[in-house]
């Protein structure tokens, strides 16, 4: 099944509509959303909806763990803290994923996508981090055990290339999986988050080559891998700058000066492009593969569309 990441907003239902029923005639078989109040949730229902990806806090251990000077460092006031999270209280996480899981559910979703990840704001310039993928994967193992439970959809867990879920220690990925209690579970594999950090990766060529074998060190775990999230970067030596002056600007900015530096920062590495490389022959290491995710960047329906085209050349399942 080939869908693309959509997330609908009010009044462009019949737009949608349109370029959708073309994109049918091209192979899309429907939409990775995520529900949030940017739609009144009974228009859901009006979309193809496939797969939930799961509400997504990139900053979060410090909170879940009480330790407030840090959560303040990064969010500077209550005001700060309460925008973010939306409470003071670490059990926010619990009860804002129980309600995702509860509308997934609700509106039919086949898969749900969950993010096992965390990086603090400074992070993302320095790569200094203060603290492990097998911390945040046991924490997030707490979270994830409490919120998912009994019967649901299939639960995918994205690798990030930040602390947490990101496919370069076997064992660590093994230990995740095995402690995760929710039954329906496996893995899905993003392309960009796999290589954007990898200053080796010079080419869509050796992009490929490097997914190829780091399916292969999963052993056989790749056999949990039931998504692909299919997207790819610059390969213009990004990392290779200094981002002195982009810390001393960040240093010296508000909460929101500080959030548009970081979002541009990471469009820079993550940017959601084109895959121009031969993902036919990464598909055939995934025996149990179900579902293929185009998730692109785009300001328009109309730019939406013709992206998801383009990638479909690259995307010949049964040629």
């Amino acid at each position: 099944m080939i869908t693309f990441s959509f997330i609908p907003k009010e009044n462009e239902f019949e737009n949608f509509k349109t370029i959708y029923n073309q994109l049918r005639e091209k192979g899309i078989s429907g939409i990775e959303t995520i529900i949030g109040d940017h739609l009144d949730f009974s228009e859901y229902k009006n979309y193809p909806i496939k797969g939930v990806h799961l509400l997504y806090y990139p900053t979060w251990l410090e909170f879940w763990k009480g330790d407030w000077k840090k959560v303040k460092e990064d969010f500077y006031d209550d005001e700060g803290i309460k925008n973010y999270y939306r409470s003071f209280k670490k059990n926010i996480l619990i009860e804002t994923f129980k309600e995702q899981f509860e509308n997934a559910k609700k509106i039919d979703a086949e898969y749900m996508v969950f993010h096992v990840s965390h990086v603090r704001p400074k992070d993302i310039f320095q790569f200094d981090f203060q603290y492990t993928d097998l911390e945040v994967l046991d924490e997030c193992i707490k979270i994830v055990n409490e919120v998912f439970k009994g019967e649901g959809p299939l639960l995918l867990f994205e690798n990030l290339p930040w602390p947490g879920l990101n496919f370069r220690d076997y064992e660590l990925t093994r230990y995740f999986i095995q402690k995760v209690k929710y039954k329906n579970k496996g893995f899905l594999l993003d392309f960009s988050h796999l290589i954007c950090l990898e200053r080796e990766v010079t080419n869509f060529e050796e992009a490929n080559k490097f997914i190829i074998d780091r399916i292969g060190k999963m052993k056989e775990l790749k056999d949990y891998i039931f998504g692909l999230h299919v997207n790819g970067v610059k390969f213009d030596k990004f990392l290779d700058c200094d981002f002195q002056n982009k810390i001393s600007e960040w240093e010296k900015g508000d909460r929101y000066e500080k959030f548009q530096i970081e979002l541009n920062h990471m469009k820079n590495i993550d940017p959601h492009l084109l895959y121009k490389g031969n993902i036919n022959e990464i598909v055939k290491y995934l025996p149990n593969l179900k579902y293929i995710n185009l998730e692109l960047g785009f300001s328009s329906l109309l730019e939406l569309k013709e992206k998801v085209l383009e990638q479909l050349n690259y995307l010949k399942i049964n040629s």
